[in-house]
């Protein structure tokens, strides 16, 4: 058993400092560290699971002293040993999806304001000089898998939709495979096949 005494927050403002956040969650229990995962995310870790699952059972969807939004808290399974287990199997190239066909000159913010619902984003890599491809990387495939469900939705500001699919050799044929097969995973790399995501789903 690996004990689970952090918790992954993300969602709040930009520039939000450890301070607040020390502050937000302290209330549970007593805080170990705070790590920043880039702008608007953080691991917080406690001296306890308790005060842990008690962070995710009481501070999910609160909001963090002078910020305009909500957070999510989960918690931190060390999501980089468990995307690695996950794509080593499937074949894929880890959790990353590749997006195409969004305007000329869409920022790194816009993509990744867009895709930040679906997990953390580690990072946002454009493909050729004029844009409209880029690679995203996520921390787990689950996350990799709740961005390619966004396929042909649409980036703000922008006048169409995108494509979205896994990115690497295994993982696009299945994600392709999955959408022709019925049903949302159905047939392809979540297909009940090999049974591994058959019951999870």
């Amino acid at each position: 058993h690996v004990a689970m005494t952090a918790v992954f927050v993300r969602g709040f403002d930009f520039g939000t400092t450890e301070d607040q956040l020390r502050n937000h969650f302290q209330g549970v229990g007593t805080i170990s560290t705070v790590t920043f995962q880039g702008k608007g995310a953080a691991i917080v870790s406690y001296d306890s699971e308790d005060a842990a699952q008690q962070a995710v059972s009481t501070l999910e969807g609160s909001t963090i002293e002078g910020n305009g939004r909500y957070v999510n808290v989960k918690i931190d399974e060390g999501g980089d040993a468990k995307g690695a287990r996950k794509g080593g199997k499937g074949g894929a190239s880890g959790p990353q999806v590749i997006v195409r066909g969004f305007d000329f000159g869409t920022t790194e913010d816009q993509i990744r304001s867009h895709f930040d619902p679906c997990g953390e984003i580690q990072e946002i890599r454009f493909l050729g000089k004029g844009g409209g491809s880029a690679v995203i990387k996520f921390a787990t495939e689950d996350e990799a898998a709740k961005a390619v469900d966004m396929d042909r939705s649409t980036i703000d500001g922008n006048e169409r939709y995108v494509n979205v699919d896994f990115d690497g050799k295994g993982g696009g044929k299945g994600g392709k495979g999955g959408k022709s097969g019925g049903g949302k995973y159905g047939g392809g790399k979540y297909g009940g096949g090999k049974g591994k995501y058959g019951g999870k789903y």
